[in-house]
């Protein structure tokens, strides 16, 4: 059999060099129908399967993204991008009169919330500096940068799927309320943190989640100092 894509002579029901199938005939309205179902649902397959181990068992999604055996899974920064848009779909619907989603914000988190999808993504490189610095003397050297870079993009979506959750409860509550959600919100985030830290660098609680708490506050002073300057020029 010759590859009709490569010109590669091979045997079996695909190209052992371009994975084409071997039987490609002409183009018609059977071929297009089926090649769209195919494309739709092997997106959905892996999206959907990616989604539900990151959120059942995250620490067998990094322990096979990183040791190869990614067949199926959805790369990390196509699935915290699409997570994104999907927090700011539902992140501009509005609640009930009155309740915290209707509260008028300022223009530099009208931005933030405008452009979540491009900062969240820019914002990754300062948690992997920050999960270096809090484990160092966990092993954090064990991994090199570009592993943390996708197991933080992987822990982002976990933090926008926590935030899905929430987005009901801020359409419910009063806006009185603004300041106890905001804090609650924090806290909760720390469950993923905590969970994935301990995927990784698995020791005693106490010690795990003092390493933890450490991260969380580089982070924070790192998107305070460099994320504010970037953010500010543009905000009106």
């Amino acid at each position: 059999m010759i590859c009709k894509n490569c010109g590669t002579e091979f045997e079996g029901n695909y190209c052992n060099q371009c994975g084409q199938k071997a039987t490609v005939g002409r183009l018609t309205w059977k071929s297009v129908w089926d090649n769209l179902l195919h494309g739709i649902f092997h997106v959905d397959n892996t999206f959907v399967k990616t989604t539900r181990m990151l959120i059942v068992h995250p620490d067998r999604l990094l322990s096979d993204y990183f040791e190869g055996r990614r067949k199926g899974y959805m790369a990390p920064i196509p699935l915290l991008a699409v997570w994104c848009v999907i927090l700011l779909f539902f992140g501009h619907i509005k609640g009930l009169p009155g309740s915290i989603s209707t509260l008028e914000t300022s223009a530099m988190h009208n931005w933030i919330v405008e452009h979540y999808t491009l900062l969240t993504i820019a914002t990754v490189p300062f948690m992997v500096l920050a999960v270096k610095i809090a484990f160092r003397k966990a092993g954090s050297a064990r991994y090199n940068w570009v592993e943390y870079l996708l197991g933080c993009c992987y822990l982002s979506v976990l933090y926008i799927l926590l935030s899905l959750v929430l987005i009901p409860v801020g359409w419910v509550l009063d806006a009185s309320y603004y300041q106890a959600y905001q804090w609650g919100s924090m806290v909760l985030s720390l469950i993923p943190t905590y969970w994935a830290a301990y995927s990784l660098f698995p020791d005693k609680f106490w010690i795990t989640l003092r390493r933890t708490l450490w991260a969380v506050v580089l982070y924070l002073l790192f998107f305070a100092v460099i994320g504010v300057a970037l953010i500010y020029p543009f905000v009106d």
